[in-house]
């Protein structure tokens, strides 16, 4: 069952977020009160909708409560995304996300409930769309025009079986540089090192080849 996430506030993290959700076939609503920023970000989402996320009425109209997750997008203004935060906790949103941008501001939304507080950086964006949406691609650092460091949770179907066995330079071009296990960091893996469950990898992958690292099974 697909999830169904309302991103509140379409400033560059909220719409770096809405976007790549709904590259990954995540049903996503944009809101925000600027025209503009709506219409800009219309055919990037499953709908989009001008609408005062302080508005609890309106917050109403769209459904908010039908909601998985919200992602309350907007930090530089704080009334709002407490606002925001609150209209979203008291209509039962299951889970919810929001940006702070500064450590006064995140114990007010820990106060509030919200379950996760992220703070504006370029990529957060992409990669808190990676952990709503359940991409086993966790964190990403990209050091060159050309690759990409990744930590990737290990696909169920790789459990059990070596680097040898999955060949997975070959199939993706990727080198993988490192497990991490438990609370252990096994560098430079060899050939025959099976891959245990709950194992991630840490690669190096070239940046257009990510897509294919995502778990489709």
């Amino acid at each position: 069952m697909k999830k169904n996430v309302i991103v509140l506030g379409l400033g560059r993290f909220g719409t770096a977020v809405a976007k790549k959700l709904y590259e990954k076939n995540v049903e996503v609503m944009a809101v925000d009160i600027n025209y503009n920023k709506v219409q800009k970000i219309a055919d990037n989402v499953t709908s989009a909708v001008q609408a005062d996320m302080t508005d609890e009425e309106a917050m109403e109209e769209l459904g908010i409560s039908n909601f998985d997750v919200a992602v309350i997008g907007t930090g530089t203004n704080l009334e709002a995304s407490i606002e925001a935060s609150l209209i979203c906790k008291d209509a039962g949103v299951q889970t919810i996300i929001a940006k702070a941008t500064s450590e006064t501001h995140a114990r007010i939304l820990e106060k509030i409930g919200v379950d996760k507080i992220t703070y504006p950086e370029l990529d957060t964006g992409n990669r808190l769309a990676n952990i709503i949406s359940g991409s086993n691609i966790l964190e990403m650092l990209k050091f060159s025009s050309e690759f990409t460091l990744v930590e990737l949770k290990a696909r169920k179907k790789w459990i059990g079986k070596s680097l040898r066995d999955l060949d997975l330079r070959d199939k993706y071009e990727v080198n993988v540089v490192a497990f991490k296990r438990d609370d252990q960091i096994i560098f430079t893996p060899g050939p025959d090192e099976k891959i245990q469950e709950d194992d991630n990898l840490l690669i190096i992958a070239k940046t257009e080849n990510l897509s294919e690292l995502e778990d489709k099974d």
